[in-house]
């Protein structure tokens, strides 16, 4: 026989007895004659109370119709059905034992079939109040001057539930961190996991495990507060992205001035002038969201955007983030010399205006349609792909598209002036230079 197994809730009614709720929580997992799991299916359900004995008379019967979930779960509340026989509020639960028994019709109609007969163990107090001793425990007025020591004296509180609960209907914990859970069957226990373990569900049921976390690998794409997406290579231990910042906001989401002032040629002592961060575009060949030197070379950023600096001269506290996106930086002076020694490792760098004569051929991309010929030196083999965009002189005036790059670095080194790298058709070097902080360059973002 199919052990019928349910849940009850405890109701205790701290106003009054005099308006009993007439129902009793009801959950099943309901199982055809085979043991399989009815899920997802409308079923016709007979509840009948019987009293006195497993075989007893039925003294209160209702039918429901429900639905199951994917587990085969259903719930309902015996007291509130369709009545068949009897008064639910005239049960003596008090008088004697009590029995639920369950049957079921799975496919909805009234042909029903015997679950399982099971002792109701326990009932909602308000109910058993309301059949038993009250008049003898004055139990209105009592609750209403609120219970004291004669009071849980005569109602014996700790010996009911006591001899309503028995332990062995639960299983015993072995260790501190145990857990609890009813499987569908029966309830069982759960060990404690491991430290950095979190508590989630696998088919169903309770079970330790780890989150996974998204580890970045080098090498796939990434993207920036506005969307935009950048490959990305592994040079010797660091990791780069392949193409040249086209972002217009700061991580922090502020905007960043965009400059148009100058005309094609640039000459503009608004730009000149700026100590705050700001783009512009070379020549200004558009204002569009795609222009054509945007979309070849990104944007040009004056050192002040490199630091994050959004108000005039000053890094204010929401400054603190640069342009990069999250987990990336704009690389420093030192971090670009790392990329140049990998790159030729028996060279010794120079400390002059050329860092090296033959890095920066690794470095540049060979498009020729981009590079004026003869792009001496250029093999790419690092994976930098660095692209002749030019750069905005400090007065404004824009120069060397397809000659020439200049990249930032995040390092200062006097009051108006920081360092950058730069690369030429003429030659494979890598040149080391400081420059005024207004003047217009690229920006490569490096892997924190």
């Amino acid at each position: 026989m199919n052990i019928l197994r349910i849940t009850i809730l405890l109701i205790f009614p701290l106003i009054g007895i005099s308006q009993a709720p007439q129902r009793i929580n009801f959950q099943r997992v309901l199982r055809n004659t085979n043991g399989e799991v009815v899920s997802n299916k409308a079923v016709s359900l007979r509840i009948s109370i019987l009293s006195g004995t497993i075989t007893g008379p039925a003294v209160y019967v209702e039918t429901h119709a429900r639905t199951t979930d994917a587990g085969g779960l259903m719930s309902l509340q015996i007291g509130v059905g369709t009545v068949i026989s009897g008064l639910f509020g005239n049960i003596n639960w008090g008088n004697s034992a009590h029995f639920i028994q369950l049957e079921a019709d799975f496919s909805g109609g009234n042909s029903y079939v015997l679950l399982g007969t099971q002792e109701l163990m326990s009932v909602p107090y308000a109910l058993y109040a309301s059949k038993t001793d009250t008049s003898v425990l004055n139990l209105t007025t009592r609750l209403a001057l609120e219970l004291n020591e004669t009071d849980t004296s005569l109602l014996n509180l700790t010996t009911r539930f006591l001899t309503k609960l028995d332990i062995s209907d639960f299983p015993v914990g072995s260790a501190n961190g145990n857990i609890m859970f009813f499987n569908g069957n029966s309830w069982v226990i759960l060990a404690p996991g491991n430290e950095g373990e979190v508590l989630k569900i696998s088919s169903g049921l309770p079970v330790w495990g780890t989150i996974g976390v998204s580890v970045f690998t080098c090498g796939t794409t990434i993207s920036d507060i506005d969307g935009n997406s950048y490959n990305t290579v592994l040079i010797g231990a660091q990791c780069w992205t392949k193409e040249n910042l086209r972002v217009r906001r700061y991580n922090n989401g502020t905007s960043i001035l965009f400059d148009t002032t100058g005309g094609s040629g640039g000459s503009s002592s608004t730009w000149q002038n700026l100590t705050r961060g700001a783009h512009t575009i070379y020549a200004h060949d558009s204002t569009a969201t795609t222009p054509s030197n945007l979309s070849k070379y990104g944007y040009l950023y004056n050192w002040y955007a490199v630091k994050g600096i959004s108000t005039a001269g000053v890094i204010a506290m929401n400054d603190t983030v640069n342009i990069c996106p999250m987990d990336w930086h704009v690389p420093t002076d030192g971090e670009w010399t790392s990329l140049i020694q990998f790159l030729v490792p028996t060279e010794t760098l120079s400390v002059g205006p050329v860092q090296s004569p033959t890095a920066g051929g690794k470095m540049k991309d060979t498009i020729t349609a981009l590079w004026y010929p003869p792009n001496n030196g250029a093999t790419n083999e690092s994976g930098f792909s660095a692209l002749p965009g030019g750069f905005r002189f400090n007065v404004g005036n824009f120069a060397d598209i397809s000659s020439s790059t200049i990249f930032w670095s995040a390092t200062e080194i006097y009051n108006d002036f920081a360092l950058f790298r730069y690369l030429n058709t003429s030659s494979g070097n890598v040149g080391r230079d400081p420059n005024y902080k207004s003047v217009g360059a690229y920006v490569r973002c490096l892997r924190n």
